[in-house]
């Protein structure tokens, strides 16, 4: 065995679920890019209490796709394995994002944001008063704690007795939020930018989970408007106000526009597992691979991950 075979290697472990405790086909091009770069990248189920967390150089949450029904399980987690090792998000900034208020903080520090309003679970909320207040006709009904479009539903104004039980349903265990649905993301899709370390690595444009059997595929690569990376980075710029994260210390970060008047709007901020979508953009795992072990070349790899 030469010095350079006995060299550490950083092990990485992949958060996973119980019902996928695999990797997904984009976090495998992630692994491999990883690979190429010495790192050894494992799956594990975020909640498998034989995970041993502290071993790893790095815990990267990627398909958590859970963490919504079970959150405060999910958030304790995510204090354990920050203080053991380097958690990607960090916790804080996982915190912060798994409530969708964060959009209200957001538009508070004047971050162009979709039109929403909150309803606190187990409070009486007039679904057609704040219709009326501001003007929407067709609704979109969904928990402010969700995850993959979970319990998001859309309702036409003639269907308003239907999203008022929706609404009911919800409201009896959780935080709600409601918006306007966008006729224009039926047509245009939504364009998601794509962060590594705060540095832009590619666009997309994506059929929004509120369309079904539409021509426009699913995603595929696009190009970002020189406004639209502008808003993005003013999102981003912002939450780091908030969080008290910096931009560049967030391995990930996928920012969601809607065209509103000219400029863009944040539809959502996905900060805790979001689909990179490097299927489309193969050579991006390039960038986030790097911006990862960028970081981990700072920081002491724990021993026993030896090369064989």
């Amino acid at each position: 065995m030469t010095s350079d075979d006995a060299s550490p290697r950083p092990l990485v472990f992949f958060a996973t679920y119980r019902e996928r405790p695999g990797l997904t086909e984009d976090d495998q091009l992630f692994a491999r890019a990883l690979e190429r770069r010495s790192a050894r990248v494992r799956a594990a189920v975020w909640d498998d209490p034989a995970a041993a967390w502290s071993s790893a150089a790095a815990v990267v949450i990627r398909s958590t796709w859970d963490y919504h029904h079970r959150l405060d399980e999910f958030l304790a987690w995510l204090d354990r394995v920050g203080a053991a090792t380097m958690l990607n998000n960090d916790a804080r900034v996982v915190r912060w994002n798994s409530h969708k208020s964060y959009l209200a903080e957001l538009a508070h520090r004047g971050v162009a944001v979709i039109d929403t309003v909150f309803a606190n679970a187990r409070t009486p909320f007039d679904l057609d008063q704040i219709a009326r207040r501001h003007g929407w006709d067709d609704l979109v009904v969904k928990p402010a704690v969700s995850a993959s479009a979970h319990e998001t539903r859309r309702f036409a104004g003639d269907a308003r007795g239907d999203a008022r039980a929706h609404l009911d349903r919800l409201l009896a265990t959780r935080d709600v939020m409601v918006q306007p649905y966008l006729a224009e993301l039926a047509e245009q899709g939504e364009l998601s930018l794509l962060f590594a370390r705060g540095q832009f690595t590619h666009a997309v444009r994506r059929r929004s989970a509120l369309v079904d059997g539409h021509i426009m595929p699913k995603s595929a690569p696009a190009v970002a408007p020189p406004n639209a990376l502008s808003s993005a980075e003013r999102v981003l710029a912002t939450a780091s106000i908030l969080t008290g994260v910096a931009p560049n210390d967030n391995l990930y970060a996928r920012v969601d526009l809607a065209p509103s008047a000219g400029d863009f709007m944040l539809l959502e901020l996905e900060m805790i597992e979001p689909s990179l979508f490097l299927r489309d953009v193969p050579h991006a795992a390039e960038q986030f691979a790097a911006a990862l072990m960028s970081t981990l070349a700072t920081r002491q790899i724990p021993h026993g991950e030896r090369s064989p």
